[in-house]
C-alpha cells in the first residue's frame, strides 16, 4: 500500500507540474475595450478597421475634452495603422469637443453625399480643425469646416558643405581638389580679393572633385571657396583657401 500511495503521490505532483508548465506558455490575451457602439475604443475615440485593411476609421468619441488631438497610429487586430478617415461626427460636437488635431494621414470626413452638404448635414459644428499646411488632413476639412495651420517644429536640415584640399598654380593655372559629398552641385568662386569682392563663379556637377582654372594672371594671388547644393538650398561657403603668386 505504502508504494502505491507514494506512485500517486509522485503522479500527482507530475501532473501538477505538468498544469503549470502549460499554463506559464499559453499567453492570456488581454480584453480589448469596446465603445457602446460595438466598436474598440481608445482613450475615449472609437475606431474600427477600413475595409481595405491598411488603415483605421475613426467612428465616434465619447471622452469630454475640449481639444482632441487624433493618434497618429493605433493598434487593431495586432496591426499598427494611421487612421484615413472618420465615418461622421459621432459624439465629438455632441460631447463640446472645440478642436481637434488631425494626422497627416486622414483624407476622409464622412461626407455620405452631396445632399449631406448641400443640406448643412456635415456635422462637426463649432469644431475648429488644426492640419499641416499641403497635407491630406487639409484637402479632407477645407471645403467645409473651419481649419488652421500646425505650426511645424521640424528644423530643416543643413546642407553638408565641403573644403578644397589641395589648390595648385601652374602659370596662369590653379588646379583645385576638393573632398566629394553627397550633393546636386558645387559651386567655385574665385578672386583676387581675399573678401571674394568682383569673384567670378563656377558650376561643377555632382560626380566632380577637381577644377582647373583658367587665364589667371601672372603674379597675382588668388583666393578661392567652395559650396555645395541640394536642391534649392545651398550650404555655407568653405574657408577661403589661397592660389599662391606665379
Amino acid at each position: 500500500m505504502k508504494k502505491r500511495t507514494k506512485f500517486y503521490a509522485l503522479l500527482l505532483a507530475m501532473v501538477l507540474s505538468l498544469t503549470q508548465m502549460i499554463g506559464a506558455v499559453v499567453p492570456v490575451k488581454a480584453a480589448t475595450k469596446e465603445c457602446s457602439h460595438g466598436y474598440t475604443l481608445v482613450n475615449g475615440i472609437g475606431i474600427r478597421m477600413h475595409e481595405c485593411g491598411d488603415s483605421v476609421c475613426i467612428t465616434c468619441y465619447h471622452g469630454h475634452d475640449k481639444r482632441v488631438v487624433i493618434p497618429k497610429t493605433f493598434k487593431l487586430n495586432g496591426k499598427t495603422l494611421p487612421p484615413s478617415q472618420f465615418d461622421s461626427d459621432n459624439g465629438f460636437s455632441e460631447n463640446g469637443v472645440k478642436e481637434i488635431v488631425l494626422p497627416d494621414t486622414v483624407s476622409s470626413m464622412g461626407y455620405w453625399d452631396e445632399e449631406d452638404v448641400e443640406d448643412g448635414n456635415i456635422g462637426f459644428r463649432g469644431i475648429t480643425f488644426y492640419v499641416h499646411k499641403g497635407s491630406k488632413a487639409e484637402k479632407a476639412v477645407k471645403r467645409h469646416n473651419p481649419y488652421k495651420y500646425l505650426k511645424d517644429n521640424t528644423k530643416p536640415q543643413p546642407v553638408k558643405g565641403t573644403t578644397i584640399k589641395r589648390a595648385v598654380r601652374i602659370e596662369k593655372l590653379a588646379k583645385l581638389k576638393w573632398k566629394k559629398v553627397k550633393c546636386d552641385k558645387y559651386e567655385i568662386r574665385y578672386s583676387q580679393k581675399k573678401n571674394m569682392k568682383k569673384s567670378k563663379k563656377v558650376t561643377c556637377g555632382k560626380n566632380k572633385t577637381s577644377l582647373v582654372i583658367k587665364k589667371l594672371k601672372k603674379n597675382r594671388k588668388y583666393y578661392v571657396q567652395i559650396r555645395t547644393k541640394a536642391g534649392k538650398k545651398y550650404s555655407a561657403w568653405s574657408k577661403v583657401k589661397t592660389i599662391s603668386k606665379r
